[in-house]
């Protein structure tokens, strides 16, 4: 075996850490690419950092249009990420489309973008990361998100006008308070692809009128929080559990059907929904009910 000199394996050491410094790669497709240059602006004017495989991300625009068309290539190179609140806090855009190429999405990229009214994801962007559109009040819309297999913490969260968007069938992963106080919602389909739910995804919709739930994992706590306008819930067969104050302060809540799967009812899970009178419960007798969960009309 060749035994490097000391001096050589700490030249080789710092090659490496130089080549490859956390502020100059990123990674795609499991392989790093360094960035060559950067804040170049295009002709449309985009702002960008080229990657030594000829890739780019963007930045940010020197001024950012009402309509905004996410392009698929800048300067004739493939467009493969947006970073960290490259548009975000503005008051001007309305509209956002993206390309039909895969593109990674930094968290907050639109954060705070008061004026805008709809997304057109063209099918291609797989996830929604942690506070991409907090607090985008006017936000209506989201179209064209049947490719996204995440949507990560607080994602939607306080888009109080958010009426028109579908949990995509391919779905994964729902983060913490990802649609938190998003008042305009009216109904949510969770599909049976999703595998991992946070707590309080739905908390505050106050909307909110039917659910369900056909998810292969529990339904955490706190995830239909205060949905006041909730009145009907259904639960599917491969639910596992219901979390701890996971529909209380439903108050006119009234039907729900619990499916197969259901072993434990945690803590308060139905506290204070006054009005539940319709109740379905899997005829098998070993559910572990908690406390605080009269409106069921059984006790654990």
């Amino acid at each position: 075996m060749k035994v490097f000199p000391f001096k050589q394996l700490l030249m080789l050491l710092m090659a490496l850490i130089l080549s490859c410094s956390a502020a100059s790669c990123a990674s795609f497709s499991g392989t790093e690419y360094a960035v060559i240059n950067e804040n170049i602006t295009s002709a449309d004017g985009f702002v960008y950092d080229k990657y030594e495989n000829s890739t780019v991300r963007i930045t940010g625009m020197e001024s950012l249009p009402a309509i905004l068309r996410i392009p698929e290539k800048i300067d004739g190179m493939p467009v493969v990420e947006i970073t960290d609140e490259a548009f975000a806090d503005n008051e001007k855009l309305f509209y956002v489309e993206f390309p039909n190429t895969s593109i990674k999405l930094g968290e907050r990229v639109f954060g705070g973008s008061v004026a805008l009214l709809t997304v057109n994801f063209s099918g291609a962007v797989t996830a929604i990361p942690a506070n991409t559109f907090e607090g985008c009040t006017n936000l209506v819309a989201v179209e064209n998100a049947e490719s996204v297999i995440e949507i990560a913490s607080q994602a939607f969260a306080d888009c109080s006008s958010l009426s028109r968007f579908s949990i995509p069938s391919k779905l994964e992963k729902l983060g913490t308070e990802a649609f938190r106080g998003c008042t305009s919602l009216a109904s949510v389909v969770i599909p049976e692809s999703v595998t991992e739910i946070a707590e309080s995804v739905f908390w505050g919709c106050t909307a909110l009128v039917s659910a369900e739930i056909h998810s292969e994992t529990a339904i955490p706590s706190y995830c239909f929080l205060n949905c006041n306008a909730l009145t009907r819930v259904l639960i599917g067969d491969k639910v596992t559990a219901i979390g701890e104050e996971a529909f209380r302060g439903c108050r006119v809540l009234y039907s729900v059907e619990i499916g197969s799967g259901i072993t434990e009812i945690a803590d308060y899970a139905f506290h204070a929904c006054d009005e539940l009178t319709d109740v379905k419960l899997p005829s098998k007798s070993n559910i572990k009910i908690g406390e605080g969960n009269e409106s069921l009309g059984i006790q654990g």
